[in-house]
């Protein structure tokens, strides 16, 4: 099982307006943008997916959006659980 580019894009999107911002620590930017690299390149790891689900966990109350737009953001967090759980 992987992401979805639909669901690829929406994580990469989040993380970049809100992690890659000059406001963030140098490392979590920089953790982030491996997260990115690995996202667009399909080599996501189970420490990658740490990353997204911290991301998402700490989004999702703060986003506000459109019911499908938290839909899409739940199903994201729901497939990231997934795919952790699939590394283990």
């Amino acid at each position: 099982m992987q992401y979805t580019d639909n669901e690829a894009a929406l994580i990469g999107g989040l993380i970049s307006n809100y992690f890659l911002r000059p406001a963030v620590s140098a490392a979590l930017k920089d953790s982030y943008t491996r997260v990115l690299e690995h996202l667009r390149t399909g080599r996501v790891s189970a420490a990658d997916l740490k990353q997204i689900q911290k991301a998402l966990a700490f989004l999702t109350p703060t986003c506000q959006m459109s019911r499908e737009a938290q839909r899409d953001l739940m199903g994201a967090s729901l497939k990231t659980t997934a795919l952790l759980s699939s590394c283990r």
